[in-house]
C-alpha cells in the first residue's frame, strides 16, 4: 500500500537529499513537495491533508520568531487540531517547539557543517523515545544551524527531550517530541552524506505514522485518511506539479547517423592544442587541458565556428533572445544592437524572440532534440552547441544592471571540431556535416609533420612591454564591511555559507589582442579546463564577450547514463614553506571541512531534485594546482538514462554553481545580489551582478555528451578586449577570519592578475 507523505520545503539546499532518504525507505513511499509560500496560510493546506500519511517540515533559512516573514505558512501550521503525524528537521524543528511557546535563541558558538556526537536521551523506555528505537547511546551526525530551541523549566511544558549534544554552548538539544501527539523534530541533519543512521530515524518515523494512524485519535478526527480514492489521487497529483519540473526537451531514441571521424598519433602534449591554434587561419573556441591528469581535462577540444554555425545569446536584461548565423553578411553591429534595444523591427537574418531565460533553454532544447545523434558515444564531442552561460542565467538571480547591457549568455553550434586526446596520443578531425576542411587539415597534419620544436609556435609567458595597465581593485574596507554583513546573515540563521566575491577591473593602454593574452594566462596559470571564447559573431575583430578562462574546476560532465561534477572548496596558496602533506594539514581543519561538506550536501541536493541515485565517489581530496592546493569532492548522478530528463536539465537545474553560492542557495543568492556585494563591487556594477564570473563554460555535444567548468581564475571583457574584468572570492562561513578570507581572496585573483602585474 502506497505511503504518501507530504513535504513542506523552505527552499533549504539540502531539501533533495532529505526527500531521497524518505524514498529510500520504501519503493511504496511516494513523496509530495510544497513550498511554504505555496499558500498564503496553513488553513489552505489543511483540506488537502486527509490525503497524507504524515507530514515531513524540512529545513532551511530563516527565524521562527520573525513569524510568517521568514516561515511562510508554517507559522500557523501546529494548532492543536492537527491529528497528523509529523517530523521537523532542523527549522521545521524549530518551528514546531516555537509554537508550543518554547523560545527559539541564537547560539553563542553557531555550527554548520559541523558533525557531532548526539547523546539519546530516555533510551530505556521505548514508549518515551520510539523514534530513536534500535540506536546505540551515541551516534554522529552533522549540524548546520545558527539557532536553537532553548529548553528550560518554564517553556518547555509540553515537549519531551529525546537527544543532545554538548559544545561550547553546553547542552543543545537535538531532538524532541511534543507530548500527547505524534510531532517529533530533531536540530541536526540526518540526510547529510557525513550523518549516521539518517535512514533509521525515518523508518521509525513511519513506523509510529502508520501506528498513530491506525489509532482512534486519527481515525476520530476531521483527517481521517482516504482510501485510494479518485478524490486522493486528483488532490496529491494537483500538489505535486505546483512545483516545476519539466524537462527542457522531451526525450527520443537518438538516431544512429555516420560521423567523419579522421584519426591520426601524436606525442601527448599539454600546449598541443595551443600550438595547433597558432597555425589556424580560420575561427576557432578552445576548451583546453594544459595539464595532463587522471579524470579532469583528459581532452581538448578546437570548436571551429563557420557561415553554417548559429549563434544564440540571450541578455536577461532584456528577456530576449537573438538568433543568427555566424558572421552573416546581412548584419551589422548597428542593426544588431537595435535588435536587442527594439529600435526597430529585426534585420534580415537575425530572429528576436521575447523570452525570459527559463524558456531560452527550452529554445536551444528545441534546436538540438533533431540533432541528438547516437553515434560514437567514445567521443566527447562530435558537434553540437558550446560557449558560455553567465552566472545570472542561474536560478533565483536576475541582471539589473540598468548602466550597461551585457550577453548572459552566448552559445554557438559547431560542425566541424579538432579533438585533441591527451591520454591516447592522437588528434581527431571530427565534422558532422562530413565536410571537414580540407585547408585545415593539411595545416594541422603538415605541424604534426614538422620534426622542429614547435613549442616555438608558443606565445611568451610575458605580454609585451611596452603596454601599461590600469588596475581597479576592491577596497579592503568595502570587503570588511560585505564580510561583516555575511557573518550578521550566518549568525541570524539566514545562510549557512555565503561565498562572498570581488570583481577587479583592469584597463590596458592599448588593446592587447585576448589570443595573445591567453597564451601568456594560459603558461603561466596550467588548469584542466582552461577556455578561450572569442564571440566575434557579427565580424572579425569585434566582440561582445570574450572570456579567457584558467579554470580548476569541472562543473558539470554528463553523458546518457549519468553525470560528476567536482566541487571546490578550500584553497592553500603553494610557495617554497608549503607542501602537500601541510596543505592537507590545513585543508582538514573544521572550517575547510566545513566549507566543503556543505557544497556537497548542496549538489547531491541538485542532483537529487531530479535523480535517483547519487553517490560521493570522493570525499575532500586535496589536489595540486600550479599556484594552490585545494580541497575537492565528487559526486556522481547514476541512471539519467531511465528518467525524463537528459543533461542539459542537470545544468539549468544546478545553475548557479553551488560552490559559487553559498547554502541555502536561493536565500544566500539573493542576499549576495542584493545586500552584500552591491556595494564591494561598486565600482564595476551598482546592481550586485556578476556578469560572466561565476557562470560556466562549455559545450552540449550531439551524441548528448557536455562538459562545463566554472567560471573561475578567469577574465572576461564585454568591450572587444579594452577592459577586463577579473572574478576572485572564496566562501564565508562562521569560523571565517576577515584576514584569511581577504588573503584567500587574493591568492584566487592573483592567479589571473599576474600576467598584468609582471608585464
Amino acid at each position: 500500500m502506497v505511503v504518501n507523505v507530504l513535504f513542506v520545503d523552505s527552499y533549504d539546499s539540502f531539501t533533495y537529499n532529505l526527500v531521497n532518504l524518505i524514498r529510500a525507505q520504501d519503493k511504496q513511499i511516494h513523496v509530495t513537495i510544497i513550498h511554504n509560500d505555496t499558500f498564503a496560510t496553513f488553513d489552505e493546506v489543511r483540506p488537502f491533508l486527509s490525503c497524507f500519511d504524515c507530514i515531513v517540515v524540512g529545513p532551511g533559512p530563516g527565524n521562527p520568531e520573525n513569524g510568517c516573514r521568514d516561515v511562510g505558512l508554517l507559522h500557523d501550521m501546529f494548532s492543536q487540531d492537527l491529528k497528523v503525524p509529523v517530523l521537523g528537521i532542523c527549522l521545521g524543528f524549530q518551528v514546531m517547539c516555537r509554537a508550543m511557546g518554547c523560545p527559539v535563541k541564537q547560539l553563542k558558538e553557531i555550527k554548520h557543517g559541523q558533525v557531532y556526537d548526539i547523546t539519546v536521551a530516555n533510551l530505556e523506555s521505548k514508549s518515551q523515545n520510539e523514534l530513536f528505537a534500535e540506536y546505540p547511546a551515541a551516534f554522529k551526525s552533522v549540524r548546520y544551524h545558527s539557532l536553537h530551541v532553548a529548553v528550560d523549566s518554564d517553556s518547555s511544558e509540553g515537549i519531551i527531550p529525546l537527544c543532545y549534544t554538548h559544545d561550547e554552548n553546553g547542552p543543545v538539544l537535538m531532538g524532541a517530541k511534543i507530548a500527547e501527539t505524534a510531532w517529533y523534530g530533531v536540530q541536526y541533519h540526518p540526510e547529510s552524506c557525513c550523518s549516521e543512521l539518517g535512514g533509521q530515524l525515518i523508518s521509525n518515523f513511519l513506523r509510529i505514522a502508520k501506528e498513530y494512524n491506525d489509532s482512534k485519535d486519527r481515525k476520530n478526527s476531521s483527517y481521517q485518511l482516504l482510501d485510494n480514492s479518485s478524490q486522493k489521487q486528483t488532490a496529491i497529483s494537483f500538489l505535486d506539479k505546483t512545483i516545476d519540473k519539466s524537462s527542457v526537451y522531451e526525450k527520443t531514441e537518438l538516431k544512429d547517423l555516420p560521423i567523419y571521424v579522421e584519426d591520426i598519433p601524436v606525442t601527448p602534449n599539454a600546449h598541443l592544442a595551443l600550438i595547433i591554434c597558432n597555425v589556424l587561419n580560420v575561427p576557432f573556441f578552445l576548451m583546453s587541458s594544459s595539464t595532463i591528469q587522471d579524470n579532469r581535462g583528459e581532452y581538448s577540444i578546437i570548436a571551429l565556428p563557420n557561415e553554417r554555425s548559429t549563434v544564440f545569446t540571450h541578455y536577461d536584461q532584456k528577456h530576449k533572445t537573438l538568433i543568427h548565423k555566424w558572421r552573416d553578411s546581412r548584419l551589422s553591429h548597428e542593426k544588431y544592437m537595435a535588435a536587442v534595444n527594439d529600435s526597430h523591427a529585426p534585420s534580415e537574418g537575425l530572429e528576436s524572440i521575447n523570452e525570459d531565460k527559463f524558456d531560452f533553454w527550452k529554445t536551444v532544447g528545441n534546436f538540438m532534440k533533431d540533432r541528438m545523434v547516437a553515434s560514437r558515444p567514445d567521443i566527447p564531442f562530435i558537434g553540437g552547441l558550446v560557449g558560455v552561460l553567465g552566472y545570472e542565467m542561474g536560478q533565483f538571480t536576475v541582471n539589473g544592471d540598468k548602466e550597461k547591457l551585457v550577453p548572459d549568455a552566448k552559445l554557438v553550434f559547431i560542425e566541424n571540431s579538432i579533438i585533441v586526446d591527451l591520454k591516447k596520443g592522437t588528434v581527431s578531425f571530427v565534422s558532422l556535416n562530413n565536410n571537414f576542411p580540407e585547408s585545415v587539415k593539411g595545416t594541422v597534419r603538415s605541424l604534426m609533420q614538422d620534426n622542429s620544436d614547435s613549442s616555438s609556435l608558443l606565445k611568451s609567458k610575458k605580454l609585451p612591454h611596452d603596454v601599461g595597465f590600469d588596475i581597479r581593485l576592491p577596497t579592503r574596507d568595502a570587503y570588511a564591511k560585505a564580510f561583516k554583513k555575511s557573518q550578521n546573515y550566518l549568525h541570524n540563521g539566514d545562510s549557512y555559507e555565503v561565498c562572498l566575491t570581488t570583481q577587479t577591473e583592469v584597463k590596458p593602454s592599448k588593446r592587447v589582442e585576448p589570443w595573445r593574452l591567453f597564451q601568456t594566462l594560459i603558461q603561466r596559470n596550467p588548469a584542466p579546463f582552461s577556455s578561450f571564447f572569442e564571440f566575434s559573431d557579427l565580424c572579425p575583430g569585434s566582440s561582445h564577450l570574450c572570456l579567457l578562462s584558467t579554470s580548476p574546476e569541472r562543473f558539470l560532465k554528463w553523458d546518457r547514463n549519468g553525470c560528476e561534477l567536482r566541487p571546490i572548496k578550500g584553497t592553500v596558496k603553494k610557495d617554497h614553506s608549503v607542501t602537500l602533506e601541510s596543505a592537507t594539514k590545513i585543508l582538514k581543519t573544521p572550517k575547510e571541512f566545513g566549507e566543503n561538506l556543505m557544497i556537497l550536501d548542496l549538489i547531491r541536493n541538485d542532483l537529487y531534485e531530479l535523480l535517483d541515485s547519487v553517490t560521493v565517489d570522493e570525499l575532500m581530496s586535496v589536489e595540486e594546482y600550479e599556484t594552490v592546493y585545494q580541497l575537492v569532492s565528487v559526486v556522481k548522478g547514476h541512471n539519467l538514462r531511465q528518467t525524463a530528463y537528459s543533461g542539459i536539465d542537470l545544468l539549468r537545474h544546478s545553475l548557479p554553481a553551488g560552490s559559487m553560492t553559498g547554502a541555502p542557495k536561493k536565500n544566500t543568492v539573493q542576499l549576495l545580489q542584493n545586500e552584500i556585494e552591491t556595494e564591494l563591487n561598486s565600482h564595476i556594477s551598482s546592481a550586485g551582478v556578476r556578469g560572466v564570473y561565476s557562470g560556466v563554460t562549455g559545450y552540449w555535444s550531439c551524441n548528448d555528451r557536455g562538459d562545463w567548468s566554472v567560471n573561475i581564475r578567469c577574465m572576461y571583457s564585454y568591450d572587444n578586449a579594452n577592459s577586463w574584468r577579473l572574478g576572485a572570492g572564496g566562501a564565508i562561513t562562521v569560523l571565517s577570519t576577515l584576514d584569511g578570507e581577504w588573503e584567500e581572496m587574493h591568492t584566487k585573483l592573483e592567479s589571473a592578475l599576474q600576467v598584468f602585474q609582471d608585464a
